[in-house]
């Protein structure tokens, strides 16, 4: 498809004059041409399966293929089988924290917490007591 000076110009300026995907510097008058330094051509990109922009590219990146990308909601593919990845091995024992519950650490640390400080001392007293089964 042939472009006139003026559609080149806009697309050549829609990015000011950069790869829209490596952000190199392009020429303007090495539009098409297929080596040198600032040669470019125009790359289709479909943002919405509707709509098809046409932006600048340098070569390198107008001949690789764009990677293809999920929507957010769709679930990612695990490679290789549907067993549970195995716990490392530490070489030591499990401390006793790991298998406690923390609705049971909650409790005891906001227990402490009321003692201590009140309604307030209860809810520092909780959320410090997950904070150090889970980090901890």
């Amino acid at each position: 498809m042939a472009f006139d000076s003026d559609t080149l110009n806009t697309i050549y300026a829609s990015t000011q004059g950069f790869c829209h995907r490596c952000r190199r510097k392009l020429a303007f008058s090495r539009f098409g041409l297929h080596d040198g330094r600032g040669a470019w051509d125009i790359d289709a990109v479909s943002p919405h399966p509707k709509v098809t922009a046409l932006l600048p590219g340098c070569l390198r990146c107008v001949q690789k293929p764009t990677p293809r990308r999920l929507p957010k909601s769709a679930p990612v593919p695990v490679a290789g089988d549907d067993k549970p990845a195995a716990r490392p091995e530490t070489g030591g024992e499990p401390s006793a924290h790991e298998d406690e519950p923390i609705g049971d650490t909650a409790l005891v640390g906001g227990a402490a917490g009321a003692v201590i400080g009140g309604l307030w001392g209860a809810v520092l007293g909780g959320l410090i007591a997950i904070g150090l089964q889970l980090w901890g």
